[in-house]
């Protein structure tokens, strides 16, 4: 038991370090530059090396205001990452959102025009229904497993994963702690953006962030929506069996799905 603790503060350490302090202290390190500099001395060489000797001067024999200063800014960093991650769930949250229904009515116009070639015309409900391709994806997911198997994706979705052995669960896993990671990139690109009102140079670094998280955030989205698809189809029989729900067609068709889509919801 001692050694499971031991491990689990190893870890606990670990992401502390690697997710909240090491990304923290840069922040705090440009708040700090914010701070000091602000928009009139941004770039002056002379008012950050006039500014760094009048601070080295005020610890200079304060052991003990260079405790409270190390701690102030472990904190401050620490805070800094809990700040990012509360970002990186608002961030998540406008991805998918549904969004002013005149960018809905853009963004279905833009999408006619290129898949309206000939003759072609796509079902409506596969028309952008979301304010970002992200969140069109990811709904994407219950429109195509509905529109196949007759199945809601939000129920047979937890049942499915219960199935699953431990090198598939791994593999949905990374990818999803991608797309987190993407969120939590631009999670702090949004910040740096907030803080580039005290100091302009963190804008770029901020839009930069911001740029690398959206196109990283579409990839493991469209990765993770094709894995948990893949995941409907490959398993749908093991669905079925685990719920007693017998596959004259050796796969789902609408009346197994909507008989699945019954017992799940528990007939309500």
């Amino acid at each position: 038991m001692t050694g499971f603790f031991d491990e689990l503060g190893k870890k606990l350490a670990e992401r502390w370090l690697t997710a909240l302090l090491l990304p923290g202290l840069l922040f705090t390190g440009a708040a700090g530059c914010a701070r000091l500099l602000g928009h009139t001395h941004a770039v002056d060489q002379q008012a950050i090396n006039e500014r760094m000797e009048q601070m080295t001067h005020d610890l200079q024999g304060r052991p003990a205001a260079i405790s409270v200063m190390v701690l102030s800014v472990l904190l401050l960093a620490t805070g800094a990452g809990i700040a990012a991650q509360g970002m990186s769930t608002a961030v998540g949250k406008a991805w998918v959102a549904r969004g002013p229904g005149w960018l809905i009515n853009r963004r279905r116009k833009r999408a006619q025009v290129i898949l309206g070639t000939g003759s072609f015309r796509p079902p409506t409900r596969y028309l952008p229904a979301r304010v970002t391709s992200i969140g069109d994806r990811f709904r994407m997911i219950d429109e195509r497993v509905e529109a196949q198997y007759h199945l809601r994706v939000t129920l047979v979705w937890p049942r499915l994963w219960l199935l699953l052995d431990d090198s598939s669960r791994a593999v949905i896993q990374t990818v999803h702690v991608r797309y987190a990671a993407a969120r939590t990139l631009t999670g702090w690109g949004v910040l740096y953006l907030t803080l580039g009102v005290m100091w302009w140079p963190v804008i770029v670094p901020g839009l930069a962030a911001i740029a690398v998280g959206w196109r990283r955030g579409i990839a493991a989205a469209g990765a993770l929506a094709d894995l948990i698809e893949a995941t409907v189809d490959t398993h749908q029989q093991a669905l079925a069996s685990s719920l007693g729900v017998y596959l004259p067609h050796n796969r789902i068709t609408e009346p197994e799905g909507m008989q699945i889509n019954d017992i799940l919801n528990k007939r309500a």
